[in-house]
């Protein structure tokens, strides 16, 4: 399988985690959360190259390090 393909094997699933009001987050979700005193809102998204979830930031960034979820709070 491709990256690509791998990439869209995750669409919408439950990633195992939870926001910080207990909200079950998924592949594709949007969250947000204050860094360095700004709110950001970034996406929840599977990254095939490092064969994890992890945040898309609004620049198209893709954060490689572990997520902390107790500090975001799902957008609807």
């Amino acid at each position: 399988m491709s990256n690509q393909d791998l990439a869209g094997l995750f669409k919408g699933q439950f990633i195992g985690m939870y926001d910080k009001n207990g909200t079950a987050l998924h592949e594709g979700d949007k969250v947000s959360f204050y860094y360095k005193s700004d709110l950001v809102t970034c996406k929840i998204i599977y990254a095939p190259e490092w064969g994890m979830f992890c945040l898309q930031w609004p620049d198209g960034y893709k954060n490689k390090f572990p997520m902390n979820p107790e500090r975001y709070e799902k957008v609807e």
